[in-house]
């Protein structure tokens, strides 16, 4: 990501695929909670090694391609951040280290892994 200087404020999604997507700012989401043992990028059979899924986001920043957005929920009483990131962990991540200010999100709920996408 040498020389990347983002242009908006967060990466592009396709809207056609996703409804009722908004920009929310990078420090009003907490982080995702994870087993220390597993760490926060793990490998997923359906979707590669974690080192290949960070490397296609990345270059999905760099040429502008359209990645879906992140899952959020409200924070509960006493949790230090107004949203919950509960789905999205490597897109979250790359947007801050590659210089976003927000990150698309979607609310959902906190049921587990793929909750809460409206797709049309």
């Amino acid at each position: 990501m040498s020389g990347f200087v983002p242009v908006f404020k967060a990466y592009r999604v396709n809207h056609s695929l996703f409804q009722n997507v908004r920009e929310v700012p990078l420090e009003y989401v907490g982080p995702v909670s994870c087993n220390a043992r597993v760490g926060i990028f793990s490998d997923s059979e359906e979707e590669g090694s974690a080192r290949e899924r960070v490397l296609r986001i990345l270059r999905g920043f760099r040429f502008d391609d359209a990645i879906p957005p992140v899952e959020i929920v409200e924070g509960q009483a006493g949790y230090p951040y107004r949203y919950k990131l509960v789905h999205g962990a490597h897109r979250f991540y790359c947007s801050l280290a590659a210089g976003f200010k927000c990150v698309p999100s979607i609310e959902g709920c906190d049921g587990g892994e793929g909750s809460g996408i409206v797709r049309r």
